[in-house]
């Protein structure tokens, strides 16, 4: 009968203590997030768009690869005693839905009047969002937009987009978080996960090279961020128009 090895050793809470230690460091990455997102308030309110905007995307980073390294870690049955959803949701919270709405009040992505109806619908229906208990369908689709304004301000801010179309599009996409329209998950989704995780990293990559070159402006860049999220309603209307559950 062998001795197990120490770093083998099974803990209570349902894991080795190395699957414990490591369930452990990646649920500090998801947290980490907080505290990326309260360096990017810090930012805002200093009145630093581009500092912010690095915070968003370095947030962004942080939330699209936590997840895929919990599950193949499968850290839920290593530290049963911790909940990573519950965690995500509220690192999500701050970073995808309270960073952005200060980030578009105070540099002005709504006219004067404006500014705290849009920024109180958008917490209000996202909240909402989040409190939903089938937030995806069993294809990993998400139902309703999922509230990833960390996306939508700093492309309305590096765009220049004029207020009535910032309006228009805020009011919109406010309006869908409340529905059960599909809207895609680029990591999860198994259909054409490639073309959605290169169309997102170009995404970034040029709302990452706008930021540090502002006030320079590169149509190429420019034309990347309207066709990415142009992509994304296209695969959303094409998947909602199927009728799957």
């Amino acid at each position: 009968m062998s001795t197990p090895r120490p770093n083998s050793s099974t803990d209570s809470s349902g894991g080795t203590t190395r699957q414990i230690r490591l369930a452990w460091a990646i649920h500090a990455l998801t947290a980490s997030g907080v505290l990326l997102g309260a360096a990017g308030l810090e930012a805002v309110v200093r009145g630093h768009p581009r500092t912010a905007i690095i915070y968003l995307i370095a947030a962004m980073i942080v939330d699209g690869i936590d997840g895929p390294i919990a599950r193949a870690a499968n850290v839920a049955d290593a530290l049963p005693g911790m909940d990573g959803n519950i965690l995500d949701l509220v690192v999500d919270y701050l970073t995808c839905v309270m960073l952005p709405v200060a980030f578009m009040a105070y540099f002005h992505a709504f006219p004067p009047g404006w500014t705290v109806v849009l920024s109180a619908l958008i917490l209000f229906t996202a909240v909402l969002w989040f409190a939903r208990t089938e937030l995806m369908t069993e294809d990993h689709w998400f139902r309703g937009f999922p509230a990833i304004w960390n996306l939508v301000a700093p492309t309305f801010f590096l765009l220049r987009s004029p207020h009535w179309v910032n309006i228009v599009v805020t009011i919109g996409l406010c309006i869908l978080t409340l529905t059960n329209v599909k809207f895609v998950h680029p990591m999860q989704v198994v259909e054409r996960r490639v073309i959605n995780i290169a169309v997102t990293v170009l995404w970034l990559a040029a709302m990452l090279v706008l930021t540090l070159t502002w006030t320079t402006t590169y149509l190429p860049l420019e034309i990347v961020l309207v066709a990415a999220p142009a992509w994304y309603g296209y695969i959303t209307i094409e998947r909602t128009m199927r009728g799957d559950p």
